[in-house]
């Protein structure tokens, strides 16, 4: 400043001097608070993410052990218990437990209060594992077990089993509920039944459905016949589908006569199962299992398609007749199907007689009412089988259209006459009607008397091993060419 001709003020250069070091101790301390401040809430922020996590993973090993709504061990963790204990070779013994009725618990009262009913049920089944050192577990929906190592004698296991079911078939009290479970219980054992997991909790899975299937509210321990009878019904049961699918039920015909004179007029076509092993199944031993099957309208259309092409060989003067079975008669399409059917296979309407049983009547009159007035507009006839054995054939006869009526054959039995006059009664309500009769089951041993008795009295067909026994479409064009040759039982 001096060399420059400057005014100095020293006053200036102090205040400057000094105004540096508030700011620059100013600056060092905001550098050394804020970053402190910033750390301090990083620290915070990272301790309470971390306790967060810690309880989040608390929480998921919870829900990957434990059932959220019963507290048990759940499926996952019961399996890998079992594989360990098995893998050390340790005897076990497991009780598969699942509710009976418990879906209509749900239903009535809604899920809530099912929830209710198996936190209740978890408790029960806690209680009767810390008793008999067990552990108890759910498996999923309404399904539990009961887990008990080393060995135990079956009727210890019977004791803990039936106190399981008079545990949990005991009323359930709520403040909305107020309902009576139970439980039907299977039993495997290690050193019994299975040596892995899964193949111990598949038979104690067996020998539960076995007790569903005998009345609910029981245990059963595994059987392995009973499994062995399982397989084979499967396997009869895909082989039953097979054989719809590749026509191996095929239709057989028995022939129906006219009396007097005993001419064939017709056939019935009966079902029969041509194995591959070269055996033949009756009907009494495939039809109820099509009937659970729910294959019997497959069955029936197959049957008619055979049937109608083997007639296409015959005099066009033959007719087809066929027993229908009461879900079929009650179907609303059944009509429409069966006449597209015959038009598709060029079968006149009127050659073809739908049969049907006054048990196939009881469930839903109505629609039996509609389809047959529907069937006979289209000209196929209709006839009541089995008559006499229902339950109100006459009132059936009046609402229903009807053409024809078959006589059981259980009035015809051998050697016995006192159902005669029965017979007498029914050809003369027939005629008073003004419908046809088929007397059935007429046998070699009633030649000649009784279809001569029949034609006297007004009966207008017979059918029955007397006039042959079914046989194949094969050998029908050819039999029917021949003078009617009465046949014995033996043929049978």
């Amino acid at each position: 400043m001096h060399w420059l001709n400057l005014p100095y003020d020293g006053d200036f250069e102090d205040a400057e001097r000094w105004r540096f070091v508030l700011t620059a101790s100013g600056f060092s301390m905001l550098s050394l608070i804020i970053p402190t401040v910033v750390l301090t809430r990083l620290v915070a922020n990272t301790q309470s993410s971390y306790r967060r996590l810690q309880r989040i993973q608390s929480q998921t090993e919870t829900l990957a052990k434990y059932d959220s709504l019963s507290g048990l061990i759940n499926r996952r963790v019961f399996m890998d218990v079992l594989r360990k204990k098995l893998d050390l070779q340790r005897p076990l013994a497991i009780l598969l437990i699942d509710l009976d009725h418990f879906k209509a618990i749900n239903d009535q009262h809604g899920h809530s209060a099912g929830d209710s009913v198996l936190v209740e049920v978890s408790h029960r089944l806690q209680g009767i594992a810390a008793i008999h050192a067990g552990t108890a577990a759910r498996l999923g929906g309404d399904e539990f077990c009961l887990l008990f190592l080393d060995h135990r004698e079956e009727s210890e296991l019977a004791e803990i089993a039936e106190l399981a079911v008079r545990w949990l078939s005991e009323p359930v009290l709520e403040t909305t509920l107020c309902a009576r479970l139970g439980a039907t219980i299977g039993i495997s054992r290690s050193w019994v039944d299975a040596q892995d997991a899964s193949s111990l909790l598949h038979c104690a899975d067996t020998a539960m459905y076995r007790g569903k299937n005998t009345g609910r509210s029981t245990f059963n321990f595994y059987d392995n016949e009973y499994e062995r009878q399982l397989r084979a019904q499967a396997d009869l049961d895909l082989a039953l589908r097979h054989a719809v699918d590749r026509e191996e039920i095929v239709p057989f015909f028995q022939p129906i006569v006219t009396l007097p004179s005993q001419q064939v007029v017709g056939f019935e076509i009966l079902a029969r199962w041509l194995k591959p092993d070269g055996s033949t199944g009756m009907p009494t031993d495939f039809i109820p299992l099509l009937e659970r099957m729910g294959l019997i309208p497959a069955m029936t259309r197959s049957l008619v398609r055979q049937a109608c092409r083997a007639a296409s060989l015959w005099d066009d003067d033959l007719h087809l007749s066929l027993n229908v079975s009461a879900t079929m008669i009650t179907d609303e399409l059944f009509p429409d199907r069966l006449v597209e059917q015959l038009r598709h296979e060029d079968f006149p309407f009127e050659r073809f007689e739908v049969e049907i049983t006054e048990e196939a009547l009881v469930g839903n009159l109505e629609a039996a009412q509609r389809n047959l007035s529907k069937l006979h507009g289209y000209g196929i006839s209709v006839a009541l089988d089995d008559f006499g054995i229902g339950y109100s054939g006459l009132y059936h006869l009046t609402r229903l259209s009807i053409d024809k009526i078959k006589i059981d054959r259980s009035f015809f039995e051998a050697g016995n006459i006192d159902h005669l006059p029965m017979v007498e009664a029914i050809l003369g309500m027939a005629r008073s009607l003004k419908m046809k009769v088929t007397a059935e089951g007429i046998e070699d041993f009633h030649h000649p008397y009784l279809p001569k008795w029949l034609a006297e009295n007004g009966c207008h067909y017979a059918q029955g091993y007397l006039y042959g026994s079914p046989q194949a479409g094969s050998t029908i064009a050819t039999a029917i060419q021949a003078p009617v040759v009465v046949c014995g039982a033996a043929q049978n």
